[in-house]
């Protein structure tokens, strides 16, 4: 029995919200495999297929729009970052499903940024992308929480985020 099932909104790695639009068999090549299909909320014209016998790979379901209030509301007293922005503790932080760690990294990678512009520099291209990720999984797993465009979420949210 599938843990989730069609219409489900989930949490996936660095994709970040998905709709789960299908359950069924597909075949890559190989045996057949019931596959989840996921469609991500920030690009609806990709398809991510993960496979039943992975759904652990599926962080957990979207928050609802009371747990994103509440989230919001820790994110806003939260401390600075207590971590450094190395690949391996951003990758598990992004991974764990975690949203008050994933925007205290947000925050790091944004402040780092700011910093470094002052030097007319910027952030090297492994933190871009760890920003990149963090705030798209971030960001829509809000939007899809208050039912809100990713726009105007992140438009909202990045005054919180220092941005």
């Amino acid at each position: 029995m599938e843990k989730y099932q069609i219409g489900d909104y989930v949490l996936y790695g660095v994709s970040g919200a998905c709709q789960i639009t299908e359950i069924g068999t597909l075949s890559f090549g190989g045996p057949d495999k019931i596959y989840y299909s996921l469609k991500p909320v920030y690009d609806t014209r990709s398809t991510i297929y993960v496979p039943i016998a992975k759904e652990e790979e599926i962080a957990r379901k979207v928050i609802t729009k009371e747990e994103a209030e509440s989230i919001l509301e820790m994110v806003k007293n939260a401390e600075p970052a207590d971590f450094v922005a190395e690949w391996e503790v951003c990758d598990a932080i992004l991974k764990s499903g975690d949203n008050v760690q994933v925007s205290k990294m947000i925050r790091l990678l944004r402040n780092l940024r700011k910093e470094n512009r002052k030097n007319h520099k910027g952030l090297n291209i492994a933190e871009e992308k760890l920003l990149r990720d963090a705030e798209r999984v971030f960001f829509s797993e809000m939007a899809t929480a208050f039912e809100k465009p990713m726009d105007e979420i992140v438009e909202t949210l990045s005054i919180t985020l220092g941005e």
